[in-house]
């Protein structure tokens, strides 16, 4: 996590033109040999999302003592102070550490259809690195299923969310302006993080369709009840496939 951590709080310090002539000098060095550093910055300075309202809610709920004790930086800045480089690195570490317990926040006034473009957003922060501080038990992972699903009010059984070469790692509820998305998190073997997104939303059901965001593949569906989204860096064949599986398991 701390690696995670400090990448992208040196390539956001980058953007934010805070680095010293040798640093940054020494960081233009690694941009023009390491393609996915480079990929990262490119992401990070393109990123439409807005840092401080998103996520202001969240610095607030921090544990700061032990945030101190772990994040090689805090920003003690009330929060309407806050730069943009730390929100972006502290955010990225919150999460990995866990501990928003389930409730993040995406308090954004957009319309509904963009939903899964703030999603996108939000998941294009997340590395490997970020959920390896989620190692839960499978009777952990039930109960956090069976809370997320409660705040939804949709099954969630662990036995039908298995997918091939990911591990499930957490499920939680973030909220949307009045609304909550449920976030089931894996970590695939081969291709990162993957996520499974659904907002509770009644209308009419649609069959699955593809997309593009920010690099990631996404399928998105809906039923009766529920829009879903599916967004990872697999390839596209594989994320209609798994997506197609979830569809099927959501709906037995």
């Amino acid at each position: 996590m701390s690696s995670a951590y400090a990448t992208d709080e040196l390539l956001v310090a980058y953007l934010d033109n805070q680095l010293d002539p040798q640093q940054r000098h020494r960081l233009e060095q690694r941009l023009a040999g390491e393609p996915a550093l480079a990929e990262r910055l490119s992401l990070l300075e393109r990123s439409s999302l807005p840092f401080k309202q998103a996520f202001a809610p969240l610095l607030d709920e921090a544990p700061v003592q032990r945030l101190q004790s772990k994040l090689p930086l805090i920003v003690p800045s009330p929060p309407h102070a806050i730069s943009r480089r730390g929100l972006i690195a502290a955010t990225v570490a919150f999460l990995a550490l866990g501990i928003a317990g389930d409730r993040a926040y995406l308090q954004l006034s957009q319309p509904d259809d963009n939903w899964r473009s703030l999603v996108a957003q939000y998941m294009a922060l997340y590395t490997p690195e970020t959920l390896m501080g989620f190692e839960g038990s499978a009777t952990q992972i039930a109960s956090q299923l069976q809370h997320t699903g409660d705040r939804l009010g949709i099954a969630l059984p662990l036995s039908q969310l298995t997918l091939q070469g990911a591990e499930l790692k957490n499920a939680r509820v973030l909220a949307y302006d009045d609304r909550r998305i449920a976030q089931l998190t894996w970590l695939d073997a081969r291709y990162g993080v993957l996520a499974l997104c659904i907002i509770q939303q009644p209308g009419k059901s649609q069959p699955a369709e593809s997309e593009e965001r920010l690099g990631m593949n996404v399928v998105y569906w809906s039923d009766s009840r529920h829009n879903f989204m599916l967004i990872g860096h697999n390839p596209a064949v594989e994320m209609v496939r798994l997506a197609s599986q979830l569809q099927r398991s959501l709906t037995a």
